[in-house]
């Protein structure tokens, strides 16, 4: 599901690009897709590792863990991605919030995808459905075998799945009606407030461990994304007076 996604993915962004930045060369496009590729998957494992594996200390046994395979964070491969690929975008003297535009839609499709294949496989699972004695789990309740402890569950991965989904088509909706804009950033940057308004709530239902912000009850993931709504709210305000 990861392969298909990526996959999709590319396709929605060089179509996107096409439209909104047809000045950008597909050599180019394909240079920022790889990069950001590669960046949002070390990235991801350099945060999970920082998160769930406190037995890697120092540099060198960090570098060995980031390139064996094991867990991945989203945030920190969306954090990676977009430094790296703003970075190269930038030395380049390339339309960024143009760019970003169409990656965050792009981003967003492959998290959908994603998190169905976080379904197949029983990753990022939700927590427990209440169910009073002997009554049966409601129909939309799921029980994962790979945990082998029998809870109905919430299938919080399907529902992020559905919503990134959602925001995804509203990106590249706003964007296809908006193809003449003066100033770009505003699709990116809405598609980013929505997902983290999503996440931050979504976390509530999640069970599996992503740390935990001292002395509060928020995870890491319920922590960046109120660092990101804060953020991106005060961009929506502030582009939507400059168009």
């Amino acid at each position: 599901m990861y392969a298909i996604g990526a996959f999709l993915a590319l396709w929605l962004f060089f179509s996107l690009a096409k439209l909104d930045v047809p000045g950008v060369a597909w050599p180019q496009l394909s240079r920022i897709f790889a990069i950001c590729y590669v960046a949002g998957y070390f990235g991801a494992r350099l945060l999970s590792i920082i998160i769930e594996e406190p037995e890697v200390i120092g540099i060198q046994d960090t570098l060995t863990a980031m390139i064996r395979f094991g867990p991945m964070t989203f945030y920190g491969g969306a954090l990676a991605s977009a430094f790296c690929g703003g970075i190269y975008a930038a030395k380049h003297r390339l339309p960024l919030a143009r760019l970003f535009d169409c990656a965050i839609p792009a981003g967003l499709l492959a998290l959908s995808v994603g998190r169905v294949g976080c379904f197949l496989n029983g990753d990022d699972f939700g927590k427990a459905v209440p169910v009073p004695n002997d009554q049966v789990p409601p129909f939309w309740a799921v029980t994962f075998p790979n945990l082998g402890d029998n809870i109905a569950r919430y299938p919080v991965q399907l529902i992020e799945a559905v919503l990134s989904l959602a925001l995804c088509l509203a990106c590249v909706t706003m964007l296809r009606r908006n193809l003449h804009r003066e100033k770009g950033g505003i699709i990116a940057v809405f598609g980013v407030c929505g997902y983290a308004i999503t996440r931050f709530f979504l976390e509530f239902i999640r069970d599996d461990y992503r740390g935990t912000i001292p002395w509060t009850q928020l995870s890491t993931s319920q922590g960046i994304s109120l660092v990101l709504m804060i953020v991106s709210a005060v961009t929506l305000v502030r582009l939507s007076r400059l168009t």
